[in-house]
């Protein structure tokens, strides 16, 4: 017998609020301009978070942070990660589902899995807990968080407002578009983040809803926190075009950088397993570490802007530029692998900053008569390692251009972007966000039916029409029985406890009661098909379509238990292929874009 069961996530609970009627796009349009609202002040409200707390550890809530420090004791600035730390390990061992942060591979996961439905405390507990860890002076980026809590709000709309389940998606990219907007205000970057990492597709008819969104979220920010970018620089421009080459090897180390960051959260992770800590103690203990790094080397400390303005700026000599690209991802990866809170995205921006600078300045010793300066290989090398780790080519270049504002270097950044995520997609095939999900055994290039049909039970379709007969029967028996019963259906089982034991072949015991004479001493058992596959009800539909396929039969039988194999139902190919036909249908629609009625 072949066992194979999974389990459906559990139906979130909705309210009784409901929209009036009216016409559809326009509901979901309010609807976006709510999520706009809800992504621009969630992000507000952690940038706001994030400073409080820092202010609480550090004496100051500014972003400048490694100026900040400068002045502090040894003591205090190993003390506030340890101190964070502890406080996180308690609100993950008691508060916090799955006892880890959450960030944009636990939304690709909403999406792909759940079909746009994400839990709300879950949402509150990862501000939480990502809002600690970075004002304490974790190493990680603080977009994740924002694009989480605002998918989260966004999709708590639509369940709240029992809105159709096709909405759940738009409005989910809404909330992300907003959220990243306003955190860099960079409002086209954000709608095509939105579509290209969360989405996953860029042929969308829910585009309009993300656009205004977007919109909102960076007018939110623009009226709170003020109308530039992130990165102030000066402009540069490319001394020659015989610069490209350099550019194209660039694009070649950022790939690697990229690489071996990625690898680097998960080895993080191994290394930190093997000490066997305990879980409560384990965010302190990183804290402790990171404490001791950032003693020597503030630049790791939080978000890391200032330090990556500073590259930008050329600030930053060579051996200074290397050290902080080695020291940071161990950074990073002490602080996810301890279960602290934060991001990918501002990590690989400051990373890639670095390393752009460095090339910079061995390009330019080289070459000092065809080579730009420095800071402008360090805004390539930042989007080309961004893009590679965030497997975003498309936003990454939109949001640097919109984070410096300088769209005179695009050519540039194209070439360095596409060779970087070119080798990277070669090589290794995943983001950071996906080797996430694959970590936690979620099949990033599963398709959309073969997803759908995972989360359906197989009692759902299942024919509860069929007849047991005892193996122990008579066919004598057996033909007065079938001239009675409406259909072919029948099923052996054991005589004594009901145990499904075979299928009967019609065909052959046709053969047998059809003829003159019915031998008297065959029976039921002599014209059982005994090795048959077997699954349960709860068992999905996709195992079932795997299994079907593999043995070539027509039939399934169903059984309760292993333990008992009572018949409960028999479950027939052409029925499970209409499912599946019906769910390449729906997945077809939502790429196209028609993700609302």
């Amino acid at each position: 017998m072949v066992f194979s069961s999974d389990n459906l996530p559990k139906k979130g609970v909705l309210s009784s609020i409901r929209l009036a009627g009216g016409n559809v796009s326009l509901k979901l349009m309010i609807c976006a301009v709510i999520a706009g609202l809800l992504g621009g002040y969630g992000a507000l409200a952690f940038r706001f978070a994030i400073g409080e707390i820092q202010n609480l550890f550090y004496g100051f809530d500014s972003e400048l942070v490694v100026s900040g420090v400068a002045e502090l004791p040894w003591w205090q600035i190993v003390a506030a990660p340890v101190i964070g730390g502890l406080i996180v390990g308690l609100f993950l061992q008691y508060c916090m589902p799955g006892k880890r942060g959450q960030g944009v591979a636990d939304v690709i996961e909403a999406v792909m899995i759940k079909r746009g439905k994400m839990k709300l405390w879950p949402g509150i507990a990862a501000f939480f807990v990502s809002a600690l860890s970075l004002g304490a002076g974790t190493s990680g980026g603080r977009e994740g968080p924002v694009v989480h809590l605002s998918a989260t709000m966004a999709s708590q709309l639509g369940q709240r407002l029992r809105l159709p389940s096709s909405y759940y998606l738009t409005l989910i990219g809404c909330g992300v578009a907003s959220g990243v907007a306003a955190s860099f205000n960079a409002p086209i970057a954000g709608m095509f983040f939105a579509l290209e990492v969360v989405i996953g597709s860029l042929a969308t008819q829910a585009v309009a809803p993300i656009v205004l969104a977007s919109v909102i979220g960076t007018v939110v920010s623009r009226i709170h926190v003020g109308d530039f970018p992130a990165f102030i620089i000066p402009n540069y421009n490319i001394v020659s075009w015989w610069e490209l080459p350099a550019i194209a090897i660039l694009g070649i180390v950022s790939a690697i950088v990229a690489l071996l960051f990625i690898w680097s959260m998960g080895f993080a992770e191994r290394t930190i397993d093997r000490f066997k800590i305990p879980e409560i103690l384990r965010p302190a203990s990183g804290g402790l570490v990171l404490g001791g790094i950032a003693v020597f080397f503030p630049q790791i400390i939080g978000v890391g802007y200032e330090a990556t303005d500073n590259a930008l700026n050329e600030n930053y000599d060579l051996l200074l530029l290397l050290s902080l690209i080695i020291i940071k991802t161990i950074a990073v990866g002490i602080t996810m692998g301890s279960r602290f809170g934060g991001g990918f995205f501002s990590p690989s921006l400051f990373i890639g900053a670095m390393t752009g600078g460095a090339f910079g300045i061995i390009a330019t010793s080289v070459f000092p008569e065809l080579s730009a300066s420095h800071g402008l290989y360090a805004i390539i090398g930042m989007t080309a390692v961004a893009s590679s780790v965030l497997g975003a080519p498309i936003s990454t270049i939109l949001i640097v251009f919109e984070l410096t504002g300088d769209y005179k270097i695009g050519i540039a950044v194209m070439v360095a972007v596409s060779v970087a995520t070119l080798i990277t997609k070669q090589i290794y095939g995943r983001s950071i966000f996906q080797t996430q999900l694959a970590r936690r055994n979620v099949d990033v290039w599963e398709s959309r039916a073969l997803r759908y049909l995972k989360f359906r039970q197989v009692r759902g379709i299942m024919d509860k029409e069929f007849s047991e007969i005892p193996t122990s029967s008579p066919l004598s028996e057996v033909r007065k029985i079938i001239g009675q019963l409406p259909h072919q259906k029948l099923v052996a089982v054991d005589p004594t406890n009901k145990a499904f034991v075979g299928m009967i072949n019609f065909s052959n015991l046709k053969a047998h009661i059809l003829a003159d004479e019915i031998d008297r001493d065959l029976t039921v058992a002599d014209i059982t098909s005994r090795d048959i596959p077997v699954i349960f009800p709860e068992s999905s539909l996709k195992s079932a379509l795997m299994i079907m396929e593999k043995s070539g039969l027509e039939c399934l039988p169903v059984i309760d238990s292993a333990a008992d194999a009572r018949i409960v139902g028999l479950l027939h190919y052409r029925k499970l292929l209409s499912e599946y036909n019906q769910a390449l249908l729906n997945s077809q629609d939502e790429t196209s874009g028609k993700m609302f009625p």
